[in-house]
Parts: structure tokens; C-alpha cells; sequence
């Protein structure tokens, strides 16, 4: 009999468990979490039917006069006993292609990589290893920026340029314009994901947590009165 007791006062507090939760959705609060949610999702799926384009960037230093090096970097004719890699890669993280003859031309916003100040560009080339075997790009010098031209661009596609520089300056992005694609955005790591989300989550969980600690507190004053 007392074992029945334990089970109708666990079944009890479950139930009155699930009666915060629904509260707690149906508040205020949890309403606004579920408007801003459905926001996020609508934004989404509207944007993920157009051309979406994003980079992402990594710097190495492929040579340091620091080091003892039994080894030589010779670009074009001249020697460098510091010299820094970074490669820029243009990604269509969309649904559609996106045709060359739709993005902007040069004077307008063509799509490029913006050369930092200080950052003393010795040499770039598109790598061939790391752009898709199914697209056709060329690199242009416009002086401040290196204009990346290509015929399409699918889904899932990417361009990979190596730009050699002396100085370590790491703060290389791909700005630019086409039809349907206004701004050109860095991709987020994993780990910039993972911290999103688990932020997003951690912060409904407090929020509801906090609600269920309030109501349990009232519910306890009642009680006891």
C-alpha cells in the first residue's frame, strides 16, 4: 500500500510537471520564444530557395625566418624568409546555380576578395585541388582587390583561391553582389554552430527552469498555508 502511495505521488508530481511546461509555453514568455522560433524557421526556408553565397578562410604560415629551415620559398625569382598562405573559398550554400553573367561587373560590386592593408600579396592562383572540378573561374587584379570571374557556380559548388602573403594578416573576406545574392557572408564554423545552439537552448532551458522553480515555490506557500 505505501509502494501505491510513492506511485500515485510520483504520477501526481509528473503530472502537475507537464501542467508548468504547458503554462510555461502558453505564458508570455515561452509565446515570444515560439514567435521568435517560427521567425528564424520562415526567414530559413525563404532564403534557402535563393543563391546564397559564403566563404570561409584559413591562414597558415608556410615559412618563419624564426625557425631553422633546411628548406627555400621562391616566388617568382625571389626569395622569402617569411611568408604566410591563406586560402579564400567562395562556397554556393544555396538551392539554385548562380550564373557568372548575373553577378555585378567590375566598377559596380564585382565578387572579390579584398586585399588587407599591410598584408603584401606576393602571389595567388585558384587551386585547383580544392575548387570543384565542375567549375570554370579566373582571378583579375583590380589593384585593392582580386575580382574572382567563373561561368556557374551550382549548389554545393565551391572556388578555392591561395593568395602567398609577407605579412600575417589574416582578415581576408569576399565581398560582392549578383542577382538574388546582396551580401556575401562568412560561414560558420562548427563550433560557432554548436555554440549557438547550445546557447539558444540553454537559455529556454533556464528560462523554463526558472518558470517551474517560481510555480513550485507558490504552489508550496499554498500548501503549507
Amino acid at each position: 500500500m505505501f509502494g501505491q502511495h510513492r506511485y500515485f505521488f510520483h504520477r501526481s508530481r509528473f503530472k502537475r510537471f507537464l501542467k508548468h511546461c504547458w503554462d510555461f509555453l502558453t505564458s508570455k514568455t515561452g509565446a515570444f520564444l515560439i514567435g521568435v522560433s517560427a521567425i528564424l524557421v520562415g526567414s530559413y526556408q525563404f532564403y534557402i530557395n535563393r543563391p546564397i553565397l559564403e566563404y570561409v578562410t584559413s591562414t597558415n604560415n608556410i615559412i618563419s625566418s624564426n625557425n631553422k629551415n633546411d628548406f627555400k620559398i621562391i616566388v617568382k625569382s625571389e626569395e622569402y624568409k617569411d611568408l604566410y598562405q591563406t586560402d579564400v573559398t567562395l562556397i554556393n550554400s544555396g538551392e539554385q546555380a548562380l550564373a557568372g553573367a548575373d553577378v555585378s561587373k567590375i566598377g559596380h560590386d564585382p565578387i572579390r576578395i579584398v586585399i588587407p592593408k599591410g598584408a603584401g600579396v606576393t602571389h595567388y592562383t585558384i587551386d585547383n585541388n580544392q575548387t570543384s572540378p565542375a567549375v570554370t573561374a579566373e582571378l583579375e587584379d583590380i589593384g585593392s582587390a582580386i575580382v574572382i570571374k567563373f561561368d556557374f557556380l551550382n549548389p554545393g559548388n565551391q572556388i578555392t583561391v591561395t593568395v602567398l602573403h609577407k605579412n600575417n594578416t589574416p582578415d581576408f573576406k569576399i565581398v560582392g553582389s549578383a542577382v538574388n545574392v546582396n551580401e556575401i557572408t562568412r560561414a560558420w564554423s562548427r563550433q560557432q554552430i554548436l555554440t549557438a545552439v547550445t546557447g539558444s537552448l540553454g537559455v529556454i532551458c533556464l528560462l523554463l527552469v526558472l518558470n517551474l522553480w517560481r510555480r513550485s515555490r507558490k504552489h508550496y506557500r499554498i500548501n503549507k498555508l
